[in-house]
């Protein structure tokens, strides 16, 4: 039948990359103590699943609350409504400025969409031609790849650091992009770091955008994990906070309802810039990717929920809780984590178990603890880690889940 369709149409008729398709393989057999001891543990997708009993009780008080009428169950304006976006504006007004701040967040800066996905994706199109490059400080993301290239046709080059955002290792990835014949368009990062869990400092941000007003690239700043600090010593600052005035329009963030709030179902994400041909252009091109209309009333109801903050606190509080377990479980049998001070993923050392230092052993691993202990990790590789062996697990479950996942690991072999 492949032969009906279009070219460009035959390179989406493809199975699912072997971590997705390993979730959705068990969708429905995941483990749980009482009813399928047996199934699978996927640490390999973002989720967090500590307050979910907490968030389903705040989504029918909220649905109570919402205002349901003809108006929220038709066509709303395709970068949304002005309700949503107001709301949102007013929460993230709180997390990025502070109340008191004379920079004001509005429903102007605010462009909703269906996922962070589609808000990178979206940016990448917006802000830069097929075959320019936008750096990455890596490790990072692993979909930041697709997000831009997949089909906006933007290059990915991975910068190697660590939290202190290096300067010097910019400049000379800059460099190397340029004799190449290529463009840099941006910077994009996520912060807090996913997959390390770092939060930057001001320091490492400044120097960040110094190198960006520098070189004259927009900066685009995931920051979907910017309420799920749980280190006491950390304490996260938006790139927005810190950009000069006059640089504002140039650095835009992107953040969703996926992780924080814990409704990765939801599909609902969202780009906040003071670029307003951005906000415009995200007008035009969300047409294809829009949020229900029922969806925005529910989530502008929820964010103004009055038992939102002390959820958000609890679920950093069990985060932390977690995040304790799983290190201590890890180094228990002898494998080191990267210190992670926010989101819900450590990235752990498994190169012991690996018969030669190369990345094809490390995927040889990945199958190796996918199909015999079935469990679900990411390996380093996807996300520019220069020396094969880490893995990127996400830990974001009850106490049950974490301590059988440490007890499946303890049995693999070296």
């Amino acid at each position: 039948m492949l032969e009906f369709l279009s070219e460009r149409g035959k390179k989406w008729v493809r199975t699912l990359p072997p971590l997705v398709k390993a979730h959705f393989d068990n969708f429905y057999n995941m483990y749980d103590k009482e009813t399928n001891p047996k199934g699978l543990i996927n640490m390999g997708t973002a989720e967090s699943h500590l307050v979910n009993g907490e968030v389903c009780d705040l989504l029918r008080k909220a649905a109570e609350r919402m205002d349901l009428t003809g108006y929220n169950i038709h066509y709303n304006k395709f970068e949304g409504s002005d309700e949503f976006r107001s709301a949102i504006a007013d929460h993230w007004q709180k997390l990025i400025f502070g109340a008191g701040s004379e920079v004001k967040l509005s429903k102007e800066n605010v462009a909703v969409c269906a996922g962070c996905t589609v808000a990178l994706e979206t940016l990448a199109t917006l802000l830069a031609e097929p075959g320019d490059v936008f750096l990455i400080p890596s490790p990072y993301y692993s979909s930041f790849v697709d997000d831009i290239h997949e089909r906006a046709g933007v290059i990915p080059v991975g910068v190697p650091c660590d939290e202190s955002l290096d300067r010097e290792a910019f400049e000379e990835a800059y460099a190397g992009v340029v004799k190449e014949g290529k463009r840099v368009r941006a910077v994009l990062f996520s912060s807090p770091n996913n997959p390390v869990g770092t939060v930057y400092g001001e320091a490492a941000v400044r120097g960040l955008l110094d190198f960006a007003m520098e070189h004259d690239l927009d900066v685009i700043s995931d920051e979907i994990y910017a309420q799920t600090v749980f280190d006491p010593e950390a304490e996260f600052v938006s790139t927005l906070k810190l950009v000069p005035d006059a640089y504002r329009h140039r650095v835009h963030v992107t953040s969703s309802f996926a992780k924080d709030f814990v409704l990765s179902g939801f599909r609902t994400g969202f780009c906040i810039s003071f670029n307003p041909c951005i906000i415009q252009g995200f007008a035009s091109i969300i047409y294809y990717s829009c949020v229900s209309s029922h969806t925005q009333s529910l989530l502008t109801a929820l964010l103004r929920s009055p038992e939102l903050p002390g959820i958000m606190e609890l679920s950093r509080k069990r985060l932390a809780q977690a995040y304790d377990m799983i290190t201590n479980g890890f180094e228990a049998i002898g494998v080191q984590t990267m210190k992670a001070q926010a989101g819900i993923f450590v990235m752990a050392d498994f190169s012991a178990y690996m018969e030669k230092q190369e990345f094809e052993a490390e995927h040889t691993l990945w199958e190796r603890i996918y199909n015999e202990l079935m469990i679900n990790v990411s390996p380093g590789q996807l996300f520019g880690c220069t020396r094969p062996g880490w893995f990127r697990a996400c830990y974001a479950f009850d106490r049950d889940t974490v301590e059988e996942a440490c007890r499946r690991l303890k049995t693999l072999k070296i």
